[in-house]
């Protein structure tokens, strides 16, 4: 059986709550990506993956996955990982460990080796006959800084993986007695309006990712059109990003203290008020269509 383990990304320094919920900087989430594409260009899919209880953990290996291109919506939590003991596992296939240094050290240790995980390596070993042994260590300083597209083995490079340029968006909408209305939101600065826009999460698909987008950015839920209003693409981390939009009928709009992003501003407005108060140029037409 082959097992990997891959221990947290650099942890954010200054940090005033407790240490199970440490987030990871931007070098740690960095670091991530650049394993979990190393593993999708040489065939490292795991069958599962295991975290510990540290959220830094959790969302290394969230940030692992995606970049690879595979869902990261079957990661299950370890008491025993956390504890730095090696949890249940099948007696065949790839199950991927992650968990900081130190539970990651104990695991090893426990198992006869003697490896230092570091943060945001990765480790692939191999388990016959009740032995273990360390078949490669993979460093993310080693790795290259830029990522290839749009496969693990693509001849483009690009500042970030290859799934963030792949994008959609909701046009959230309502039927009242005066006619249809648009709901628009302010953009994370709040110096724009916008509708909710994000990145498909790999395994889920740009209408359900689209989606999620607009329970976050404006609290709302619905039926989402099996037909796209149309695409457009815009300049972003150094290429070109495609957007796919949808319309989405609302049927619920969530309280403020239960809107994950409470900090934006909500307008029910005409199709021809969103179509001048937009920021996004090509989103102007597609909201005349709803």
């Amino acid at each position: 059986m082959e097992l990997l383990m891959l221990c947290a990304g650099a942890a954010m320094k200054s940090w005033n709550g407790p240490d199970i919920d440490r987030p990871l900087r931007n070098k740690g989430k960095r670091q991530a990506q650049k394993i979990g594409t190393w593993m999708a260009g040489n065939g490292l899919k795991p069958d599962m993956t295991i975290t510990t209880s540290a959220l830094r953990a959790q969302v290394t290996a969230e940030k692992a996955l995606k970049a690879a291109g595979w869902t990261a919506r079957n990661i299950t939590l370890s008491a025993e990982l956390s504890d730095g003991h090696v949890p249940e596992l099948p007696k065949e296939g790839r199950p991927l460990l992650v968990g900081l240094a130190g539970q990651l050290r104990e695991v090893l240790r426990k198992m006869g080796l003697d490896a230092d995980p570091g943060p945001g390596v990765f480790l692939w070993l191999s388990q016959e006959n009740g032995d273990t042994r360390l078949v490669k260590r993979v460093d993310p300083k080693d790795l290259p800084d830029l990522f290839p597209y749009p496969t693990p083995n693509g001849s483009d490079q690009r500042e970030r993986p290859a799934y963030y340029y792949t994008q959609s968006s909701v046009v959230p909408f309502r039927r009242t007695g005066g006619g249809t209305e648009i709901l628009i939101v302010g953009s994370s600065g709040g110096s724009r309006w916008v509708v909710p826009k994000g990145i498909v999460e790999p395994g889920l698909g740009p209408a359900a990712s689209a989606m999620n987008e607009a329970l976050e950015e404006a609290g709302v839920k619905g039926t989402v059109g099996t037909a796209p209003l149309g695409t457009y693409a815009y300049e972003k981390w150094g290429a070109t990003c495609e957007v796919t939009v949808y319309s989405m009928e609302v049927t619920e709009i969530l309280p403020d203290d239960a809107w994950e992003e409470k900090h934006r501003t909500r307008r029910w407005v005409s199709p021809e008020d969103a179509a001048s108060l937009l920021h996004q140029t090509a989103l102007k037409a597609l909201v005349t269509k709803v």
